[in-house]
């Protein structure tokens, strides 16, 4: 379990709706700091976003490594 699962699990349990809630906010935090030109901010709002996306991936029990090599070997295949 990483580190940032660790933290969100405290923080948030099995509510993944709150966590999802907070991702959206997360989210919108990377616009605002992109439309600011805010290099520092976005990258540490991409990190609480991933952290966030690895928590909800974790309450599901995904293999985001084995679903995104299944999932975009057949995109990339239906580009060729």
């Amino acid at each position: 379990m990483s580190i940032a699962v660790e933290y969100y699990n405290k923080k948030f349990g099995d509510n993944a709706q709150a966590a999802f809630i907070h991702l959206v906010r997360e989210v919108g935090e990377i616009a605002y700091a992109m439309e600011k030109s805010n290099t520092e901010h976005a990258k540490l709002e991409i990190t609480e976003s991933i952290a966030l996306l690895q928590f909800l991936a974790s309450k599901y029990n995904l293999d985001v490594s084995a679903n995104i090599e299944t999932v975009y070997s057949k995109k990339l295949a239906a580009l060729k």
